[in-house]
């Protein structure tokens, strides 16, 4: 397993959409609905704004430290002691994500679809499964997780043509009236769930150009921001801002309300079936970027020797952690905008800075200074769009509860900004995924 090991630009774009839509859509919509109410469509906007800061460190990274994960550079950037003990702040902070998806993923199949299931098989079988993974390589699980995410993204996307003759537009009416607070309150609590993909990190050395790692995560990232935002306003929209509060899950409510015919009944279960597969390979990712933190420290990028006792160790921290719903529903909602605030962002500053140190702006090679330049145009053309985004929320935040078309425009003028800002930040990864196709 120390050999280099390969995945494509789209297969990692993939990883991050699954990874920042599973993790976002636990008990943070019942949160944000219940602060926001019908603006809560909005809330995922500040949250990408960070998670594109995010990728901008990682592209410097890659740009100096290219095949490296963030381990590695963190090791060679700040020394043995130092980066030693981010490196063990970065996979403290790893596996408590873990232990949260798993007990999350435990409780949420054992109230919908498993209930006469005890909770702590379901977590059982969901570590087997997990250290299955762990023992293979990442390019076996990007594989499973690209075919999992057609049926993942296909449901998504044909939720509101199977919802159409319940969507109650009123629901949504007047956009943007409640001011400034719920804006920044709903949008702060999700920092934390877009953070996760502070995660992928430990997976920069599986794409060996930078441009193509900094185009695949604002791809994946925008990718779930308009996924989120679309179930958001399906569940506005169909179940109200007062039940969409109140739901556990407000989700598998959603896909509950699914009905063809008197013969084609039950198609939640396809649709939470198409979730699972993709939490349980958000958690597989996970487990192995914690994996590979820890054979950071052994010098070997043979993570799999850790799989099994790594994963009894956390299953049982998992156990002991959380008595109760109540607890798990706490730590899940209110520590992850903590933990990034305290731990994600002090770090990623202290990279950016001692990366761009001279020595080591003198290792970027002369190639990669040439493929900035590659896709600049969709590049800007996608920041364009989403500070377009911000206008038009901040203008139907200053408007929108004096004149309510104000509102109006703002709402349709953010989605056309977003949807706009997901077509440019595709065609950019698609154009930068040819570099280095004939000569790597």
């Amino acid at each position: 397993m120390d050999q280099q090991q390969i995945i494509s630009p789209r297969q990692f774009s993939w990883i991050s959409t699954v990874i920042i839509f599973t993790s976002s859509q636990t008990f943070v919509p019942r949160e944000a609905l219940y602060i926001s109410h019908h603006n809560a469509w909005f809330t995922y906007i500040l949250p990408l704004v960070y998670v594109l800061f995010i990728t901008y460190v990682f592209y410097e990274l890659c740009k100096v430290f290219p095949k490296k994960n963030i381990f590695e550079i963190s090791f060679l950037l700040f020394g043995k002691f130092v980066g030693g003990f981010i490196n063990i702040l970065m996979i403290l902070y790893i596996w408590s994500s873990f232990m949260r998806n798993i007990s999350t993923i435990s409780v949420f199949m054992d109230s919908t679809i498993l209930i006469l299931t005890p909770v702590y098989v379901i977590g059982i079988i969901c570590n087997l499964i997990v250290q299955h993974y762990g023992k293979m390589s990442i390019e076996v699980s990007a594989r499973v997780n690209e075919l999992t995410f057609i049926l993942f993204i296909t449901m998504a996307f044909s939720m509101p043509l199977m919802l159409i003759g319940d969507i109650q537009v009123q629901n949504v009416l007047p956009i943007l009236s409640h001011g400034v607070n719920g804006f920044f309150k709903s949008n702060t609590l999700n920092l934390g769930w877009f953070g996760d993909l502070f995660i992928l990190g430990a997976f920069l050395h599986t794409l060996s150009v930078p441009r193509q790692v900094h185009a695949s995560l604002r791809y994946g990232a925008i990718n779930a921001t308009f996924l989120l935002t679309l179930i958001m306003m399906l569940t506005i929209t169909i179940l109200g801002p007062n039940i969409g509060s109140k739901a556990m899950y407000p989700i598998y409510l959603l896909a509950e309300q699914i009905h063809f015919t008197d013969f084609l009944e039950r198609l939640e279960i396809i649709m939470v079936t198409a979730y699972t597969f993709s939490y349980m390979l958000s958690m597989i990712f996970i487990f192995i970027a914690g994996l590979i933190g820890i054979s950071s420290f052994t010098k070997r990028r043979d993570y799999r020797i850790y799989s099994s006792s790594a994963g009894w160790l956390m299953y049982m921290i998992t156990v002991l952690s959380f008595s109760n719903i109540t607890d798990l529903y706490n730590f899940v909602s209110y520590s992850s905008v903590i933990i990034a605030i305290t731990i994600q962002v002090p770090i990623l500053i202290l990279f950016w800075i001692f990366s761009k140190r001279k020595k080591y702006r003198k290792q970027i090679s002369v190639k990669v200074k040439k493929e900035h330049k590659y896709g600049r145009s969709f590049r800007w053309m996608t920041n364009g769009f989403i500070l377009l985004s911000l206008v038009f929320i901040f203008f139907g935040i200053w408007l929108g509860d004096k004149i309510a078309i104000c509102g109006t425009i703002a709402g349709l003028g953010f989605l056309l900004s977003l949807s706009s800002a997901l077509i440019t930040s595709l065609l950019e990864m698609i154009k930068c995924n040819k570099l280095r196709r004939n000569n790597p």
